[in-house]
Order: C-alpha cells, then sequence, then structure tokens
C-alpha cells in the first residue's frame, strides 16, 4: 500500500529539512562572521542554551570593554556579534523544533488516513465497490 510511500516520504523531508538547518546555520554563520562555537568561547560560556549565563557574561564583558571607561570598541563589538550569533541559533533551534513538530503531526495524520483507508477494505483485501 502507500504506507511504504508515506514513510520513504517523511523520511525525504525530514533529511531535507536537517540538510537545510544545516546549511541555515552556516549560512548565518557567514552573515555573522562568527560561528556558535566561536561565540561562546569569546563570552566564556559553556552551553549556549543557558540564557542566565550568557547574560550574565555578557553584561559583564560588555561593560569591561567600554571605551570610556578605557575598554575596546573593537571587543566590545565581538562581545555583541558574539550575542547575537548565540541569539540566532536560539531562534533556529527553535524553528527546528516547530519544523520536526508540524512533521510528526503530519505523519501522525498520514498514518490516521492510511488506517482510516485500510478500514474501507473488505476481509479479502480487495476494495469495496464504494472506493473503485
Amino acid at each position: 500500500m502507500c504506507i511504504t510511500r508515506t514513510v520513504d516520504s517523511a523520511a525525504a523531508q525530514a533529511a531535507a529539512g536537517n540538510t537545510k538547518a544545516v546549511a541555515e546555520g552556516d549560512r548565518m554563520s557567514q552573515a555573522s562572521g562568527i560561528t556558535v562555537d566561536e561565540s561562546t568561547k569569546i563570552l566564556n560560556i559553556e552551553d549556549p542554551n543557558n540564557k542566565d549565563e550568557l547574560s550574565k557574561k555578557f553584561e559583564h564583558l560588555f561593560n569591561a570593554n567600554d571605551p570610556k571607561k578605557g575598554g575596546s570598541l573593537y571587543l566590545q563589538a565581538k562581545v555583541i556579534r558574539a550575542r547575537e550569533r548565540i541569539e540566532m541559533h536560539w531562534a533556529q533551534e527553535k524553528l527546528k523544533a516547530e519544523q520536526e513538530e508540524l512533521m510528526a503531526k503530519q505523519e501522525e495524520h498520514h498514518t490516521e488516513s492510511e488506517t482510516f483507508e485500510d478500514k474501507k477494505t473488505d476481509s479479502s483485501g480487495k476494495e469495496s465497490d464504494k472506493q473503485k
């Protein structure tokens, strides 16, 4: 029946979505000029998903590099770019989770539809006259 086709289709869509997410991450790194890994090193944080730690470290490093207080505008800009890149990472992860949830719902809907179609067939495995 079409169960195999649906599963193959869902797998292909998931693979395409995953490839798209990787490409999107590369595009974000190119647009910001910095990777998430580099951002975590600049901000001296271990987990880019820890928003509290990011906020504290960003505020400290931003203020410590304030040119009005003798700091470096270059380093302050690096700190800003690092925070922005991690925030882009958060947005990307949120979008990816939403896409995965949508695909799971679509797959569930297809499975329910196929179950309904299976119930329409008679015990011999042939479709009834109503479907033909």
